[in-house]
């Protein structure tokens, strides 16, 4: 039997908890363990492809009896070498690069595809420069980021009060439900205005939805299947105010805890986790926002959906050349 397993990286939290409840100090968190079947696993390490090619780090545990204080403490025994494979890949095999412990890897796939990988450890001349003859497995998925789609429809009529409207977003990622979760934030602004667009009434900019790289978008409020998830927001009734133009702009954002500098977009679950080594979990990468029609603006990166509601006018009397003008 194997006594070495494979130890995939896992870029958050909410999952480390969910796949393993308590972990031992070595390999250190995030890191954990991959499939429970070291030699045919079923499970899919996702990986979303950026320019360049994404870059993820991996363990291998190594084995116990020649390296008995390694959970504990870290410590390898001394000569032991890991031995990491392509033998399947879409077409350009990855690179391996091992700049730390001897059992630790940073893999590079170069394009989208399915990748499967091996790790074989093998002992020093010491010890015979035995080497594993049946190596740990696993799969990989490399796809491309995600879409955000966003669709909301035309008012009918812009005249007096208007009911609430559905804004739609379409998310395109090829993952399976259960790892499908976003950050972003909504928000919305209601303004009076005068006939001219000069505004009367600025009204601030409020938070309706913000969800965060920590808490984010997914099932059941997100709905579908892989690779097709949608989610739905309404507006607020479109009330005139105050007998004033009133103007309804709903605004898509990068999630409040979105890096400064990125730009505004969505974060996927799947996104965040490959940025972990580049740019590093201190600089996500943002996706950015699409129009699905003419009511969605992108305006600096923000999709902005706009409203405005007039009042009805109200008739005056009417005036004449009084009989009385030439008795």
């Amino acid at each position: 039997m194997k006594r070495s397993t494979l130890i995939k990286h896992v870029g958050t939290l909410a999952i480390l908890m969910f796949t393993f409840g308590v972990m031992a100090q070595n390999p250190p968190s995030p890191y954990v363990r991959y499939d429970s079947d070291v030699t045919a696993p079923d499970t899919t390490d996702y990986v979303t492809f950026k320019t360049g090619g994404t870059t993820m780090g991996y363990y291998a545990l190594p084995d116990p009896v020649y390296h008995p204080t390694y959970v504990s403490t870290g410590t390898l025994t001394g000569g032991f070498v890991w031995n990491w494979t392509n033998p399947t890949h879409p077409g350009t095999a990855a690179t391996f690069n091992k700049p730390g412990a001897a059992n630790y890897v940073e893999i590079t796939y170069t394009v989208a595809g399915n990748y499967v990988i091996n790790v074989a450890e093998q002992a020093p001349a010491g010890f015979g420069s035995c080497a594993d003859t049946i190596p740990t497995v696993m799969n990989v998925s490399v796809i491309a980021p995600p879409t955000f789609t966003i669709s909301a429809p035309a008012l009918a009529s812009t005249c007096g009060d208007q009911a609430a409207q559905i804004i739609t977003v379409a998310i395109v990622e090829n993952v399976p439900a259960n790892w499908a979760a976003y950050a972003f934030q909504v928000t919305k602004e209601i303004d009076e205005i005068d006939p001219s667009g000069t505004v009367l009434n600025d009204g601030p900019e409020t938070v309706i939805n913000d969800f965060t790289t920590n808490a984010k978008l997914k099932t059941p409020t997100l709905v579908g299947t892989s690779p097709n998830f949608t989610w739905s927001v309404n507006t607020d009734p479109l009330i005139v105010n105050n007998g004033h133009r009133t103007r309804y702009v709903y605004r898509f954002k990068k999630a409040s805890d979105a890096p400064a500098a990125a730009a505004h977009g969505v974060i996927s679950a799947i996104t965040q986790k490959s940025d972990y080594i580049s740019p590093g979990i201190a600089n996500l990468n943002t996706y950015p926002f699409a129009s699905g029609n003419a009511q969605v603006v992108i305006n600096s990166g923000v999709a902005e959906i706009t409203y405005i509601v007039n009042p009805v006018p109200s008739t005056g009397p009417i005036y004449h050349i009084p009989n009385q003008y030439a008795y």
